[in-house]
């Protein structure tokens, strides 16, 4: 169960059980911080809490805000500077990360834009952009800033249609435009819109659907893989292309498990753009077919388990036959699946199969961080926005440019 599935599910037993409850989400961060934003935590009115908003140092004192907004039904912005050591100290919170974080504390109700949007990313496993003022400051009073309230929100749907709107005013047309460059792009980040004096700061969020990987080979090695990868809250799919019964006992786990042979494999699996996808069936006639069916479908990554030079001869004879994938279909193969971590036994195989598939997801490379230079995360610093002009995403895009791998068709 991803975070996203756990903030609904504990709010949906909060209320069947009349607790009232409260959102944290961190919506802004400078420097160093162990969660970035977008991290969320749902609390309370009892005390219990669901997610996390760092390594466990500010949770306390947030439950106590968020109790309090409970209480008093009001939006608040908590700031936590970690920057200074005597205020670490007076603050007894034991902060570890150097840097400041922002994290708005709101009561929340059945009727929330919020809880609709996360609860549509997950019925229709599409993605959902969302802006959340979070900060308003004016060196005048007009009827346009007084429609600008902390926890207002714009979301738009994958479509790009507006729902939710809870904002209104000159801004919400820049805001709406930031927005939906951060659907398309699947980024989030801070933006500061700048006029006349009025400074209004948004965090712009895209959520996704849970990771959706499917596996094709229902060997021993497979289990690990798809014990990891539901540890992380994806959505795990096993194929079998043996039509094993007993498959479907041994696979538990998984949320879905599908005996289909190679030749039954487009009308019983259907592969979205969005899927990921991993061949290991160690049968060689059996990869070929599923990494000719997979090279034609939409899978975003494709991951084949065994050698290098066993891929590359698949390949050959496939285009021998006529099939001429493009490189674009080609980039996103990566064989031989996984990260170089030195992987022996199969709960090690499947660490850096997995591990491979998070980076790529990412936009790393998966090296060692103590070789990385700069920051540890992408950069997510305000910018901000005048009145005449928008612009697109701050963080990096979640998409597939790092071309590890290359094949040549002889």
């Amino acid at each position: 169960m991803n975070e996203v599935q756990a903030i609904i599910e504990a709010f949906d037993e909060a209320q069947q059980e009349g607790d009232a409850s409260a959102l944290a989400t961190v919506v802004s961060v400078e420097g160093s911080a162990y969660r970035r934003p977008g991290a969320r935590m749902l609390i309370c009115k009892s005390g219990a809490s669901t997610g996390t908003i760092s390594a466990g140092c500010l949770e306390s004192d947030v439950i106590e805000h968020a109790q309090r907004a409970i209480k008093t039904n009001q939006t608040k912005l908590v700031e936590y500077d970690t920057t200074s050591t005597s205020e670490e100290i007076v603050w007894g919170l034991g902060l570890g990360c150097n840097g400041i974080v922002h994290v708005l504390v709101e009561p929340l109700t059945p009727q929330s834009s919020y809880v609709a949007a996360l609860r549509r990313t997950l019925a229709e496993q599409s993605k959902t952009s969302i802006a959340t003022v979070f900060h308003h400051s004016s060196l005048r009073s007009t009827p346009t800033t007084a429609q600008i309230e902390i926890g207002s929100r714009l979301c738009l749907n994958e479509d790009g249609e507006t729902v939710g709107d809870s904002l209104s005013g000159e801004l919400v047309a820049m805001i709406e435009g930031d927005a939906r460059a951060a659907l398309h792009e699947e980024t989030s980040g801070v933006r500061v819109y700048e006029r006349d004096g009025d400074v209004t700061k948004v965090f712009i969020e895209t959520i996704t659907p849970p990771v959706s990987l499917v596996v094709f080979g229902a060997g021993h090695d497979a289990l690990p893989i798809i014990e990891l990868a539901r540890g992380l809250g994806w959505q795990t799919e096993v194929v079998d292309p043996q039509a094993r019964p007993a498959s479907r006992a041994r696979f538990a786990p998984a949320d879905r498990v599908t005996l289909a042979r190679p030749e039954t494999i487009s009308e019983q699996v259907r592969v979205t753009p969005r899927m990921l996808t991993l061949l290991m069936t160690h049968n060689y006639a059996h990869d070929q077919a599923l990494l000719k069916f997979l090279l034609a479908s939409p899978a975003r990554y494709i991951g084949v388990m065994g050698p290098r030079k066993r891929t590359e001869r698949m390949l050959t004879e496939l285009h021998a036959e006529g099939f001429a994938p493009t490189d674009e279909s080609l980039a996103r193969v990566y064989a031989p699946v996984g990260l170089d971590i030195g992987a022996d036994t199969p709960e090690e195989i499947a660490l850096s199969i997995i591990a491979e598939i998070r980076a790529v997801l990412a936009g790393r490379g998966g090296g060692l961080l103590r070789n990385r230079k700069g920051s540890l995360h992408a950069e997510t610093g305000e910018r901000a926005v005048g009145a005449a002009r928008s612009t697109g995403g701050d963080h990096h895009v979640a998409g597939f440019d790092d071309r590890v791998n290359r094949f040549a068709l002889n």
